[in-house]
């Protein structure tokens, strides 16, 4: 289970300048930015990496399965006829967003629509928010049972993304306020 609190001291003061910056509160900028968390998770699980839709990262994904078994049609033990490669293909297939899958929780909780490749699986994850007099936290959580480590490394990786987009948008909207009130 890989679970991710977006909770440190940096992002804590990029959040509450976000806060102010943008008028929507406290509460609004924790849910905002765990929002651009869960999104960017699911951009950066396979097949999306690096893709700009779906579709295309299945079509450079199928042609780079069909073109390893043009090289070695011999999977699991045996050779595989073109028949048999389409029917492991389509199996394959359906299996895309499975790993995705266990953002579908924390993406429900924070009113974001995941793609549909993501959003037919049942994945199991979770979100939890919670507020202390006047601080918040989220908490975000995958548990897709396999692939543990590589899934913690790209949660560091989004996170740390997510934090450096905050920086441009807090960078862009103070240049917008400022030239507002010349």
């Amino acid at each position: 289970m890989i679970s991710v609190n977006i909770k440190d001291d940096e992002l804590d003061r990029k959040v509450a300048a976000w806060a102010v910056v943008s008028g929507k509160g406290l509460e609004g900028a924790v849910r905002e930015v765990a929002g651009r968390f869960v999104r960017a998770a699911i951009r950066n699980t396979p097949p999306m990496i690096a893709r700009s839709s779906p579709a295309q990262a299945k079509r450079e994904w199928t042609a780079r399965v069909v073109a390893n078994y043009e090289k070695k049609p011999y999977v699991r033990g045996q050779w595989l006829s073109k028949a048999e490669m389409r029917r492991e293909l389509a199996a394959k297939k359906k299996q895309l967003g499975r790993e995705a899958a266990g953002w579908n929780q924390a993406a429900a909780e924070l009113n974001i629509k995941p793609p549909a490749w993501v959003k037919r699986h049942s994945g199991e994850g979770a979100c939890r928010f919670v507020s202390r007099d006047s601080s918040y936290s989220i908490s975000v959580c995958n548990s897709v049972p396999y692939g543990q480590d590589l899934l913690r490394h790209r949660a560091d990786f989004t996170l740390r993304s997510v934090k450096a987009g905050l920086d441009g948008s807090l960078r862009a909207m103070k240049k917008k306020l400022l030239r507002s009130t010349r």
